[in-house]
């Protein structure tokens, strides 16, 4: 007899009963199978098959040949990780239609060439992680012309046969990555959409050692040890996009670069990334590609430390050129001479500190350029002189960046997008007329509250403003409004559209002034959540007759004053979660007939009055009310039969929409859906002529009660002792952070593959403050002796998890560490050892510890693989590792 978990008892039975038989399972309109295994092969588990979709899934079923008794129209089949190590060729003969074939982490080292020749309408093939596989010489895919996806990356390969390709018209994606493979020849095939060669021992890029001739958008040849380059063999690429990335020791001689461009200028490529860490650019590197048409040329992450002038003059028809993530220091107009088809320049993460010192005149017909996270300090009016066709300017996350003069002298009369987001701005000149999108988030000088922003000047020569983004900013009341000249900062802006002064708390500290939206008669979004505003005017929001979505969501409003809304009668979206609000006016959502959605979540609200909701009962589509403490009595009848209505209006977050303790007594802590107003609201009057009896038998019972009291808790407690077992409920008052580590997990080293797989990464997600974690041996501290270390950790974890299975029952410094962790138990009195079952232990194997800790009614979880049962097992763990009980071993006498 098995040692189980007892939830697990009775599947476990009944799947000794049916496991040689044939299951099939309803899961809604789709039918499962699981098919037994019978024909070849030995398998531990059978493979489950979705009938309908035509899928079957047989991952991880210790499988070592293809099974020949599943649904002969099957379309995916899933074989990963098994122990398949041949394919024959009668393999797959039985499932002519599958279309999507999964062989990966299997041991594969043969394939019959004509294995997979009855597949013929196979598209998708993995063959991943298989480390020994050979392929055959030729006519593998001989009948899979339809083959869109071949995945045979990290299989060891050292050669590919000729004719892999022939066959197929078109691949999406041929991935062989991570290989051995040290050359290429595939002269005949279709057309390729990604080819990737990444992380094999690719030397050289001749004509006798690479031949690629397939029709590719881009082919990847990242991370292979290239050496010698031949312009020759470059030419015959037949490819768009070309990535040549190296993280080895070496970097490319200025020879190989120059063949590199030698061969692209006979070529059709229109794409190159370079990265190899290139330290500068050779003389004359770029003079093949003279008058060359060129989309993108990406030299992103090498380690170019400086530019000189005319370095890219031959790139006269280069469209795009990316330097970001170098450590270019200077950038000055003339290194970008003569490029005059160039539009988007990047050189985001570099150093760069200053621009165009000389004062030039850029010459070339830029419309993008990125800047952002640099060490620019000022901007001053020379340093884009020229660029009047730019459209977009990033210059974010540049910290330091504390100077802005963008004056008209300046020219960039067509910029419409800039970007000033994590900067450290104290002074800001913009004329910029035609300026639609402005983003600040997050500028701020730290430890100095300096906002560049001034009524009446920032914007005034920016009036064609939509989008404005000043969001976490250190913005304060005189910053948005002056009292000497009544004026507002967004004077003039009769475009804008969008604003967000989000997480600007000081606003709500000093208060917003009337008249500060006054001008914003286009304004359709508005949002002001974080700011810690207690208190609004009624006529704050007077102007903002557009107004579309208002969000005052995590500030401190305790209500909704009368007249606030009044004039938004465009308002189709207010959001108010996050709030302290406890009651709202009958008044506040007159005349919001537009208004469709409403999040009131997160408050103070116990009632909810009818008459409040009935102006936009026809028109709201969602409404939140969750996280509330609703009272739910038969008075919310009337929100019941609205919510319920020919499904008008959704209640967004329903799990979390709580009737409050105070509530109905069935309705205490449950979802307000579930409040059924004809069964709680009915008037019965049976129930009211029972009432006189009800009481005099309670009466006559509480007599008895009271007479027999003190024999009633002794046996009750017997009860509870017979039933549950007597456990106190003391919670130990320390938490994870009183202790040097938060997590010990002691286990077997044969189970360190389900602590990699599962427990690490479950505890990452669901348990994050958790960082102070030990695994095994191999976290013990160094330099002790082995028992002492073992001590030291137990004792000073905050939580212990034991995993217990059949080879660490049997392991004798296994059970000694299982020994200390208990001995710890009985000396602290806190429950803090949490055993885990893997699996499933014979009655006679289990040792006298590990009973004795289950005799004594100890916490325990067991693992399973069924996927609802392993989601209830890591919430159960979630909770015991969270809080520490203390012991009572109190045991009554007879």
């Amino acid at each position: 007899m098995s040692f189980k978990h007892p939830s697990s008892l009775f599947p476990s039975l009944v799947m000794a009963f049916l496991l040689p038989l044939t299951l099939q399972a309803f899961q809604g309109d789709s039918m499962e199978i699981v098919s037994s295994g019978l024909h070849t092969g030995s398998v531990r588990r059978g493979c489950y098959q979705n009938v309908e979709q035509r899928r079957a899934y047989c991952s991880s079923r210790g499988l070592d040949s293809v099974l020949q008794n599943l649904a002969e129209d099957t379309n995916e089949l899933d074989l990963s990780e098994n122990n398949i190590t041949v394919l024959p060729k009668f393999s797959f003969r039985r499932y002519p239609l599958i279309t999507d074939l999964d062989l990966s982490a299997n041991d594969i080292r043969v394939i019959e060439p004509t294995a997979f020749h009855p597949l013929k309408k196979l598209v998708n093939l993995s063959i991943i992680a298989n480390r020994n596989l050979v392929l055959p010489v030729s006519g593998l895919f001989r009948w899979a012309s339809k083959l869109t996806l071949l995945n045979l990356s990290g299989s060891n390969l050292k050669s590919l046969p000729n004719d892999t390709l022939k066959w197929n018209q078109h691949i999406d994606y041929l991935d062989l990555g991570f290989n051995h493979l040290t050359f290429i020849n595939i002269s005949t095939c279709g057309s390729v959409r990604y080819a990737g060669f990444a992380y094999n021992h690719i030397e050289q890029l001749t004509k006798e050692t690479f031949t690629f001739g397939c029709q590719t958008d881009h082919l990847e040849l990242g991370n292979n040890p290239i050496k010698l380059i031949d312009p020759i063999a470059i030419a015959a690429l037949h490819t768009h996009s070309l990535i040549l990335i190296y993280a080895g020791g070496h970097s490319w001689t200025p020879e190989m670069l120059r063949n590199l461009t030698i061969g692209i200028s006979r070529s059709h490529i229109k794409s190159l990334k370079v990265d190899v860490n290139l330290g500068h650019f050779p003389q004359d590197v770029f003079t093949p590609l003279r008058d060359y048409s060129f989309t993108l040329l990406d030299f992103s992450y090498n380690k170019v430390n400086a530019l000189f002038p005319f370095v890219f003059s031959n790139l006269t028809l280069l469209d795009q050129l990316d330097l970001s993530n170098n450590k270019i220091a200077t950038i000055e107009p003339n290194f970008f001479d003569s490029m005059q088809a160039l539009k988007v320049l990047n050189i985001n993460f570099n150093q760069v500190r200053s621009i165009n010192t000389g004062n030039h005149t850029w010459t070339i017909n830029l419309i993008k350029l990125y800047l952002s996270t640099n060490s620019l300090t000022e901007i001053s009016k020379f340093a884009f002189l020229g660029l009047q066709n730019l459209t977009l300017l990033d210059l974010s996350f540049n910290r330091r960046l504390a100077s802005i003069y963008l004056t008209s002298f300046t020219g960039l009369d067509n910029i419409h997008t800039i970007d000033l987001s994590g900067c450290s701005i104290r002074y800001l000149q913009l004329y910029t007329p035609v300026l639609r999108s402005l983003y600040m988030k997050r500028n701020y000088l730290f430890g100095a509250p300096i906002n560049p922003l001034e009524p009446g000047k920032s914007f005034k020569d920016s009036t064609n403003l939509v989008y404005l983004d000043i969001q976490e900013s250190q913005v304060f009341p005189y910053n948005l409004w002056d009292p000497a000249t009544n004026v507002s900062l967004f004077e003039g802006l009769f475009n804008l559209t969008t604003l967000d002064m989000s997480k600007n708390p000081n606003i709500g500290k000093f208060g917003l002034d009337l008249g500060i939206f006054h001008h914003l008669s286009a304004l359709q979004e508005l949002s002001l959540d974080a700011c810690a505003i207690s208190n609004l005017h009624p006529l704050v929001f007077t102007g903002l007759d557009s107004l579309q979505k208002l969000n005052l969501s995590g500030n401190n409003l305790e209500q909704i004053r009368i007249g606030l809304l009044t004039g938004l009668g465009q308002i189709r979206s207010i959001k108010l979660d996050g709030n302290i609000l406890a009651l709202l006016d009958e008044r506040t959502f007159l005349n919001k007939s537009r208004l469709t959605s409403l999040s009131l979540a997160n408050n103070k609200l116990t009632f909810l009055n009818e008459s409040i909701f009935r102006p936009i009962y026809t028109s709201l589509s969602l409404v939140d009310f969750s996280q509330n403490p609703l009272i739910c009595t038969c008075d919310l009848e009337w929100l019941l039969h609205w919510l319920n209505q020919n499904g008008t209006v959704r209640l967004a977050n329903e799990n979390q929409t709580l009737c409050a303790p105070s509530s109905l007594a069935s309705l205490r802590e449950k979802p307000l859906l579930h409040f059924n107003p004809s069964e709680l609201c009915r008037f019965n009057y049976a129930i009211f002529s029972l009432i006189p009896i009800v009481i005099v038998s309670l009466v006559v019972l509480l007599a008895l009660v009271y007479h027999q009291r003190w024999r009633l808790r002794y046996k009750l407690f017997l009860l509870k002792l017979a039933v549950i077992g007597y456990r106190g409920e003391a919670i130990d008052a320390r938490d994870h952070n009183d202790y040097e580590f938060d997590v010990n997990i002691i286990f077997y080293d044969d189970d360190e593959e389900w602590i990699r797989d599962n427990l690490r990464p479950t505890l990452e997600v669901q348990l994050p403050q958790f960082q102070r974690n030990t695994f095994g041996d191999a976290d013990l501290i160094p330099g002790m002796y082995y028992l002492d270390a073992v001590d030291y950790v137990v004792s000073r974890s905050y939580k212990t998890i034991i995993l217990l299975s059949r080879a660490a029952v049997r392991d004798r410094w296994f059970m000694l560490k299982f020994r200390t962790a208990m001995n710890h138990v009985s000396d602290t009195q806190t429950e803090f050892v949490v055993v885990v079952f893997l699996e499933d232990i014979p009655d006679d194997e289990i040792p006298f510890l590990a009973r004795l800790f289950l005799s004594d009614g100890r916490p325990y979880l067991h693992w399973t693989e069924d996927v609802r049962g392993q989601e209830y097992f890591w919430n159960e763990l979630a909770k015991n590792l969270t809080i520490n009980l203390r012991t009572n071993d109190l045991i009554p006498n007879e």
